[in-house]
C-alpha cells in the first residue's frame, strides 16, 4: 500500500510538475515538426495586410491608441483597471472609428479577457499591437515567450505580484505583431555596444540576421526577434510581423559632433540592420515614437549621412509634421512604418519653449493633423499616446516637487506628462464638485471662509486644486483685487506696497480683469528659484538665499527645456568641452506659470476651454488654483512644502488649514482661515471624453 501511494504520489507530482513547465516556463515538446506554419498577418513592401475570410491578403492601416492599465488612485503596475473598465473603454475607441490598441508591455488577465470578450461579440473586431519590455537578451527573451503564450490562452502565472493569473482567451487571430522594447536607454546601447563581451559582433539564424556593419546591440534584437518568431512557430505554427522600437534619440540618423553633443544623441539604431529570411515569412516593420526633437534637423546631419540620404532630402516634405521626420521614416525604410506613439498634452503647463500649452480642442486639432499625415506618407499604422490621462506620470520640471510615492492620489495640473490623453478623470465620482463658469449653483454658505467689507470669500477643494468664489460688490474685471494666501506657517511676507496682511502669506492673487490676473509667489517661496536657478543663470540658489521673511512677490515660473541649437562654427570656436559661454546659450528658459486664464470650465459649454483658471460672473468671480501652483506636496494628505533653505530641498509639512483674505484698497487685510483634510487614498473621479477624441472620431469615422 505504502508503495502504491508513492507511487501514486510521484505520479502526480510528475504531472504538475509537466502542468507548471508548461503553462508558466514555456516548456513544450514539439508533436508537429512537419505542419506548415501560417502568417494571417504579413508586413510586405511598405504595407502590413491581413488574410480576410476569403484567404486573400488585405493592405491594412492601423487607426489606434496606445493603452495602458493606469487609473486615478493606483500605479500602472496596480492595473487598477478591471473587466468592465477595459471593455468600456474598448467600446469608446471602437466608437471612434479606430481599429486597433496598441499595449506597450504585458497586460493582465482583466485585460485580455476583455479584448476578447469585445472582439467575439461585435461585428468589426479591434486588432491589437503588443508591445514588450526589457533590458537585455535574456529578460527579452523570457517575456516575449510569456507574452507569445498569454495572446495564445495558454499561460498561467502561478507567482505573480498579485497572485495567480490565469491567461486563458485566445486574442491571437487579431494580434497583428510584436514590438520589442520601450524607450531604449542610450546608455544601455553604448555600454552593448562597446564594453558588453558576452555580445557577439553579427548573428545568423533561422527567421533573422545582422547585416554587415551592425551594432552589437542591433544584434542583439536580431537575436531576440528570431528566437521570439522560432518559439511561436514551432509551439503554435504561427507567424506574424515582429519589430523593435526607436526614436528620434536613437535612430539611425548620424548628427555632426558640435550637435550630437547639443542633442544628446550619440547611438543609432536602424531596422534594416536586421534581416529577415525566406522562412520569416510575416517579415519585420519599423516602430517609432514621435515627439519634436530639433527644429531642421536635416541641417545637423553629417555629411556621409546627408550623401547618403541625398536623393530623399533632395525633395523633401518639410510642411508636414516633425519638420520632415514622418517623410523621411517613410521613404528611408525598406518595410512597413509605424508610429507606436505620438501625442500632443492638454495639460496646464508646456515643456519646451516651442510647445506652449494646448486646450483640448488644439490637442485633438494637432493629433489630427498628424495622424491624417502619418497616413498620407504612407506609413502603415499610428496610434495616439495614450487612451486616457495617466495621473501617475511625472514631468522633470515638476517632479522634484511633489511626494514621488503618492502622486497617484490627485491631479497635478502642472504636470504636462498627466494630460497626454483622449479620456480625462474629473475630479468627483459623477460631477464636478466646480464648474468655472461664473455661476454660483455648487455654492452655498457652508463654503463660506471669509467676508470682509461687503465681499464674501467661499472654498473648495478637490483632487484637482482649490477653488475659490469671490463674491460681492465691486468684483467685476474692471476693478483690482489683491488676496493673500498663507500656506506655511515658515515663510511669507506682511506687506505688498501699500497693503498690510494679518499674516505672513505665501501668495498673492491679483484679479486684475481677464487678461492680466496672476497668482504670485513670496520669493523665497518659489520652488523652481529653489531648484533650477543654477541651471537657468549659472549661480547656486544657495549662495543667494532670499530672506526668511523675505518682502518681494514675484512671477510664478517654470523651467522649460531650451530648443536653441548654438551654430557649429561658434561650438567649434569655443571647444569641445563645451564652454561656458554655449552653456549660457542653451540654459534652462521660464515660463509664467503663475498667469491665468479667463474663459469657461464647463465642458459642457459651447466656449469650453479646458486651460480656464478663473471666469468673471455677475458681481462673481470663480477660480481654480491647481494644487503645485500653491506649492502643496501631497494634497491628498495636505503636505505642503516646507522651507526650502533649512531643508535643503523640497519636503512635505502637514497644514490644517491655510489663510485667506481680500482687499481693494490700501490698508490692513484681515485673513481668515480655509481648513483642509484631504482625502488620504480614497480617490473618486469619473470619466469624461476631451473634446480632442470627438475631433478624432470626425476624421477616423470617414
Amino acid at each position: 500500500m505504502l508503495k502504491y501511494l508513492i507511487a501514486v504520489l510521484l505520479v502526480v507530482a510528475l504531472m504538475l510538475g509537466a502542468f507548471y513547465a508548461h503553462f508558466s516556463r514555456s516548456v513544450f515538446i514539439d508533436f508537429r515538426p512537419n505542419a506548415p506554419v501560417t502568417a494571417v498577418f504579413r508586413a510586405e513592401g511598405d504595407a502590413i495586410t491581413h488574410q480576410n475570410s476569403d484567404g486573400i491578403d488585405v493592405p491594412l492601416v492601423l487607426r489606434g491608441v496606445e493603452m495602458i492599465p493606469s487609473v486615478p488612485g493606483n500605479m500602472a503596475w496596480d492595473f487598477g483597471a478591471d473587466l468592465d473598465d477595459y471593455l468600456r473603454w474598448l467600446g469608446y475607441i471602437d466608437a471612434m472609428g479606430a481599429n486597433a490598441i496598441y499595449v506597450p508591455n504585458i497586460m493582465d488577465p482583466d485585460f485580455y479577457n476583455a479584448f476578447y470578450q469585445f472582439n467575439t461579440t461585435n461585428e468589426n473586431p479591434l486588432f491589437l499591437l503588443q508591445g514588450v519590455d526589457g533590458h537585455d537578451y535574456d529578460s527579452l527573451t523570457s517575456v516575449l515567450r510569456e507574452m507569445i503564450d498569454i495572446i495564445h490562452g495558454r499561460r498561467i502565472n502561478f507567482f505573480s505580484r498579485t497572485g495567480m493569473e490565469f491567461f486563458l482567451s485566445d486574442i491571437s487571430p487579431w494580434v497583428v505583431g510584436f514590438v520589442v522594447g520601450a524607450d531604449w536607454d542610450p546608455d544601455t546601447i553604448t555600454f552593448m555596444n562597446h564594453f558588453d563581451p558576452a555580445m557577439p559582433d553579427s548573428f545568423q539564424g533561422e527567421f533573422f540576421s545582422s547585416a554587415e556593419g551592425a551594432s552589437r546591440f542591433e544584434v542583439m534584437l536580431a537575436r531576440v526577434m528570431d528566437g521570439a518568431t522560432a518559439y511561436e512557430s514551432r509551439r503554435y505554427k504561427v507567424q506574424r510581423p515582429i519589430g523593435f522600437l526607436s526614436n528620434p534619440t536613437i535612430d539611425f540618423l548620424e548628427y555632426a559632433p558640435a550637435y550630437a553633443t547639443q542633442l544628446r544623441k550619440y547611438v543609432q539604431l536602424n531596422p534594416e540592420n536586421i534581416i529577415p529570411s525566406e522562412s520569416m515569412d510575416a517579415g519585420t516593420f519599423a516602430a517609432y515614437r514621435l515627439f519634436y526633437f530639433t527644429d531642421d534637423f536635416t541641417n545637423y546631419l553629417t555629411p556621409g549621412q546627408q550623401e547618403a540620404l541625398a536623393p530623399i532630402l533632395e525633395d523633401l516634405d518639410r510642411s508636414c509634421m516633425y519638420n520632415g521626420y514622418l517623410d523621411l521614416l517613410a521613404r528611408y525604410h525598406s518595410m512597413p512604418v509605424i508610429a507606436t506613439g505620438f501625442g500632443f498634452s492638454s495639460g496646464r503647463a508646456p515643456q519646451r519653449m516651442d510647445e506652449p500649452p494646448l486646450t483640448e480642442r488644439e490637442q485633438g486639432e494637432a493629433l489630427a493633423g498628424t495622424a491624417t499625415q502619418i497616413e498620407e506618407r504612407g506609413w502603415a499604422g499610428a496610434f495616439i499616446s495614450t487612451w486616457q490621462d495617466t495621473w501617475e506620470r511625472r514631468t522633470w520640471n515638476t517632479a522634484f516637487s511633489s511626494d514621488p510615492w503618492r502622486y497617484q492620489y490627485w491631479h497635478n495640473l502642472q504636470s504636462a506628462d498627466q494630460g497626454y490623453g483622449l479620456m480625462a478623470f474629473e475630479p468627483g465620482a459623477d460631477v464636478r464638485p466646480v464648474l468655472i463658469d461664473g455661476n454660483a449653483d455648487e455654492w452655498n454658505d457652508y463654503h463660506l471662509v471669509h467676508e470682509y467689507d461687503g465681499i464674501r470669500i467661499y472654498a473648495q477643494y478637490s483632487l484637482q486644486g482649490l477653488y475659490l468664489m469671490i463674491r460681492g460688490e465691486g468684483v467685476n474685471p474692471e476693478n483690482t483685487l489683491y488676496l493673500p494666501i498663507d500656506v506655511t506657517p515658515r515663510s511669507g511676507t506682511s506687506v505688498f506696497e501699500n497693503l498690510a496682511f494679518e499674516r505672513h502669506s505665501d501668495f498673492l492673487l491679483i484679479l486684475s480683469g481677464e487678461d492680466e490676473s496672476r497668482l504670485l509667489v513670496n520669493r523665497r517661496y518659489h520652488a523652481t528659484y529653489q531648484r533650477f536657478y543654477e541651471e537657468m543663470t549659472g549661480i547656486n540658489p544657495f549662495t543667494r538665499i532670499p530672506p526668511k521673511w523675505e518682502s518681494e512677490f514675484v512671477p510664478i515660473t517654470l523651467a522649460l527645456q531650451s530648443t536653441l541649437i548654438v551654430d557649429a562654427d561658434i561650438f567649434e570656436y569655443l571647444g569641445p568641452a563645451f564652454a561656458e559661454e554655449v552653456r549660457e546659450m542653451r540654459r534652462l528658459r521660464s515660463w509664467d506659470t503663475g498667469m491665468l486664464t479667463h474663459g469657461i470650465g464647463n465642458p459642457a459649454s459651447p466656449y469650453f476651454n479646458s486651460l480656464a483658471d478663473f471666469y468673471f460672473g455677475e458681481n462673481l468671480v470663480e477660480i481654480r488654483l491647481p494644487w503645485m501652483l500653491l506649492n502643496f506636496f501631497d494634497p491628498s494628505i495636505m503636505q505642503v512644502h516646507d522651507d526650502y533653505y533649512e531643508r535643503f530641498g523640497v519636503e512635505g509639512i502637514r497644514v490644517q488649514e491655510i489663510y485667506i483674505g481680500i482687499a481693494i484698497e490700501d490698508g490692513g487685510v484681515p485673513m481668515s482661515p480655509i481648513p483642509l483634510r484631504g482625502w488620504g487614498n480614497n480617490v473618486q473621479v469619473h470619466e469624461r471624453l476631451k473634446q480632442s477624441y470627438f475631433i478624432i472620431q470626425e476624421i477616423w469615422s470617414d
